[in-house]
């Protein structure tokens, strides 16, 4: 418990009568949470029991020094949506069980899974870049999901899915990422379009996700670690657990991938001089390293290039626990039960810490990065006890796939002025058509 000195005047908008502000966050997210930020300070109230942090420091308190005095969610904050949550997967567990259930899933997502990845996706990212023809305008959001896709299907589960099986699975995933962020909930039974739409995708994908674990490659563990480590693991999962294991899994290694990608090669569009280098290190890595984990060693200033992209435009761009009992922050007090949250949108372009925060130069990561940025300035994976399992591989990922991508093509922006993020469940590119051009 906290003693009385610390404040409860917490400053934050006033908002509607009725509605609070959920109206201000619900129509623009970002720019609600920025200006927030800029006009309130360190701990701003968002609402009767929501609480946005922006200090650094106190990022790094709330996600790692004090981890354990906040739940993922609680059971008020899931009631909304426990069917389409997922809760009984690692990234929505706590305490004891998801330290079990962690336990059981890192050993799968050692260094061999990132070299196998950087293999496939070179293979995956080829066979797609065989299709592309100079002059020719893609959506590339779609066409990397093809790629993201097969890579995380056959990299989790040992095969590639056919172009059906990709294309359905994409089709399932797409409203279930639809999901809206806003703090409140609607009760479970009440039957928006948006929550009839998710619950068909998720009886089809139960359907799917069944099957697979039920296939041949669940019991080989060179062909697919991730599955294998899932259903042969202690403790055993039950089949709802199996499930919102491989959903969740399959949803963010699908989605960060193939947001990196896309946001990386928009801003190297925008940006010709800093894609050219990129384009004269890939054909030296690809010339003289063979496939594999190892040309991450040969591309640094792609990979300070990816890194750049993940803070200007973070595919996680919001974090949020529940305290579990009253907290101090800033100097003020933090009642238990309030939904605390940090931003990764707001930390990665704070101007107090970033030089330049707005401006994409990834020469900032090169030479081991900023020194002088404090840690709970970049999270685009997380920090803490709960950081991404998979962050190491999903870098690898987006790293050879964008040097896949332009050192075969120089992109054009079809429409450059129109291209926006989205944030639902992650922060999606709008309107990233390009046009593949010759060197």
């Amino acid at each position: 418990m906290t003693a009385a000195p610390y404040r409860t005047d917490l400053p934050g908008p006033s908002g509607d009568k009725y509605l609070g502000n959920l109206h201000a966050f619900s129509s623009d997210p970002l720019g609600f949470l920025t200006d927030c930020s800029r006009r309130y300070g360190d701990v701003v109230r968002l609402g009767e029991n929501n609480v946005l942090l922006t200090d650094p420091g106190d990022v790094e308190k709330m996600l790692v020094d004090r981890d354990s005095l906040f739940s993922k969610a609680s059971a008020d904050t899931r009631r909304g949506s426990r069917r389409q949550g997922f809760p009984h997967s690692t990234m929505n567990s706590d305490g004891d069980r998801w330290k079990a259930k962690r336990h059981r899933l890192q050993p799968a997502f050692g260094r061999s899974l990132s070299t196998r990845a950087a293999e496939i996706v070179d293979a995956q990212g080829e066979k797609l870049l065989r299709t592309w023809r100079p002059g020719q305008a893609r959506t590339l959001q779609d066409d990397i999901a093809v790629v993201t896709l097969r890579l995380v299907t056959q990299l989790m589960f040992g095969d590639e899915f056919s172009d059906r099986d990709t294309a359905e699975v994409a089709r399932l995933v797409a409203p279930i990422m639809d999901l809206s962020t806003s703090p409140v909930l609607l009760p479970e039974w009440v039957p928006t379009p948006r929550k009839l739409r998710i619950r068909r995708s998720m009886a089809r994908i139960d359907r799917t996700l069944h099957a697979l674990a039920a296939s041949p490659a669940a019991n080989d563990p060179e062909r697919a670690p991730v599955l294998h480590a899932l259903v042969h693991g202690a403790p055993a999962p039950s089949p709802e657990e199996l499930r919102d294991e491989l959903a969740t899994l399959i949803m963010a290694g699908f989605e960060t991938t193939n947001d990196a990608v896309v946001w990386t090669s928009v801003l190297l569009a925008r940006h010709p001089r800093i894609a050219e280098r990129v384009r004269a290190e890939a054909d030296a890595a690809f010339a003289t390293t063979p496939a594999g984990l190892s040309r991450m060693e040969a591309l640094p200033y792609t990979h300070a290039v990816v890194r750049e992209a993940l803070r200007l435009y973070p595919p996680v761009w919001l974090t949020s626990r529940d305290a579990r009992q009253d907290l101090d922050f800033g100097g003020y007090l933090i009642p238990a039960g309030t939904t605390v949250t940090v931003s990764q949108w707001v930390a990665h372009r704070d101007p107090r810490f970033w030089e330049e925060a707005e401006a994409f130069r990834p020469e900032r990561w090169l030479g081991g990065g900023p020194s002088s940025v404090p840690r709970g300035s970049y999270f685009p994976f997380g920090l803490g006890p709960r950081v991404c399992v998979g962050a190491a591989v999903a870098t690898t990922e987006t790293v050879h796939l964008v040097a896949d991508i332009w050192r075969r093509f120089r992109l054009e922006l079809t429409t450059p002025d129109h291209i926006h993020p989205r944030p639902a469940l992650a922060l999606q590119p709008v309107g990233a058509e390009v046009v593949p051009r010759p060197w």
